[in-house]
């Protein structure tokens, strides 16, 4: 299994969430991406282009999407996955990729990402790429987001 760029996401994974959460990640897994990806309540799309092709998926479910949410407007009370809620993870996962592609720019790859698409309650759709790795990220208190990653050389 290829993880390259694996830490570089768990950082950012890390770095944005202490932008604006007390919530910290308690634990990080690299595993082996998973042949079907499983449909979840909120699912965000990202594309990386330049020196990589690729593309990110980030499975989540309601509870946990409206928890961040709730975290990134201050502590808001959120009832209902809503456009605040799509919004709020979109922005998220746009922050995450933003910070792991300047990092990886540091590599001198030349990359950029793509807007994130994000759609809850509806059917995935399947990814260009076969993922390379899932990182499995549980944070305190909450339950698990899967990030799948599936980079190669353009």
């Amino acid at each position: 299994m290829e993880t390259q760029y694996s830490t570089i996401f768990i950082e950012a994974w890390n770095t944005v969430l202490q932008s604006f959460s007390a919530k910290h990640i308690t634990k990080a897994a690299v595993e082996s991406p998973q042949e079907h990806m499983e449909n979840s309540d909120i699912c965000v799309s990202m594309g990386i282009i330049g020196d990589l092709d690729g593309q990110v998926y980030l499975l989540m479910n309601a509870e946990t999407g409206k928890v961040l949410a709730s975290e990134m407007l201050g502590g808001m009370e959120i009832t209902d996955v809503d456009e605040l809620v799509i919004s709020a993870v979109g922005e998220m996962c746009n922050m995450v990729m933003g910070n792991a592609c300047s990092s990886i720019s540091l590599l001198h790859a030349n990359v950029d990402i793509t807007p994130p698409t994000v759609v809850a309650g509806e059917i995935l759709p399947p990814p260009r790429i076969k993922p390379s790795y899932t990182i499995s990220l549980v944070l305190e208190d909450m339950n698990a987001l899967d990030f799948n990653v599936a980079v190669q050389t353009a």
